[in-house]
């Protein structure tokens, strides 16, 4: 299965998406060459971030969406013609079973996995969409406290492209708390922003790219505080007037 639904009936008009949940690869890809240890690390996965997105189903009672395949095999956030969708290295590591590989390959990939997630997500979305509030739609990530060598100060991030509703409410709120957040870091929601975009952006619904250093979420206790605090954070903004319409660019 490429993906699982969490709380498909869950009451909340909120949909949390997260696409880097898992670190599995099926067993006819041989780990694509890698070993346990590595596909531990953050460039099979987004550790963490599935306990979070979890936690936040059941706590807001919201329906969620978790891709069950590594990014390493092929990654959901990236368009189908953007480079990274089969990453041939990361962070360093060159991946041996994504070298060369054969345009049936890709296809088969992007059947077995890639469609069958978008597809997925839409279909919960559509399913979830009431005549009088527009859905609000939520990207879950974490990302390396450090990447080419380079230390990131942020404890989080909000990564967003034209529409910053949620953006600028909690970068104000969790800034105030005394977290140091970035405003579209340590990525750019302009360049990867890809499923938010597809099921967000183009649709007009308030949406947001949710990013959270890895270890802020390294244990049990850390994944709990940032659930809850998110859940605080989260309550706020859906009851907002702003966060009830479609918005159209």
């Amino acid at each position: 299965m490429a993906f699982e639904i969490l709380n498909p009936h869950g009451k909340a008009n909120i949909i949390l998406i997260s696409e880097h949940a898992s670190n599995h690869i099926p067993t006819d890809y041989k780990k694509l060459g890698l070993d346990d240890q590595l596909l531990e690390t953050h460039i099979a996965w987004d550790i963490g971030i599935g306990s979070i997105t979890r936690n936040l189903s059941v706590m807001l009672d919201a329906p969620a969406v978790l891709a069950c395949f590594s990014r390493l095999l092929i990654d959901a956030n990236r368009g189908l013609d953007q480079a990274g969708l089969i990453p041939i290295s990361s962070d360093g590591y060159s991946i041996p079973g994504n070298q060369n590989i054969s345009a049936d390959e890709l296809k088969r990939r992007i059947e077995k996995f890639y469609n069958p997630f978008h597809e997925a997500t839409d279909k919960l979305i559509k399913s979830n969409i009431t005549n009088t509030e527009a859905p609000i739609i939520l990207n879950m990530h974490s990302f390396t406290p450090a990447m080419n060598n380079n230390r990131r100060k942020w404890h989080a991030g909000v990564l967003w492209n034209k529409d910053d509703r949620i953006a600028k409410v909690l970068n104000r709120n969790l800034t105030r708390k005394g977290f140091i957040i970035g405003d579209n870091q340590p990525y750019s929601g302009r360049h990867l922003n890809h499923t938010v975009n597809t099921h967000g952006h183009t649709h007009g619904y308030p949406h947001l790219n949710i990013e959270i250093r890895q270890d802020e979420i390294s244990n049990a206790q850390d994944i709990n505080k940032w659930s809850d605090l998110l859940f605080e954070e989260i309550n706020t903004i859906r009851n907002l007037p702003e966060m009830s319409y479609i918005k159209h660019y």
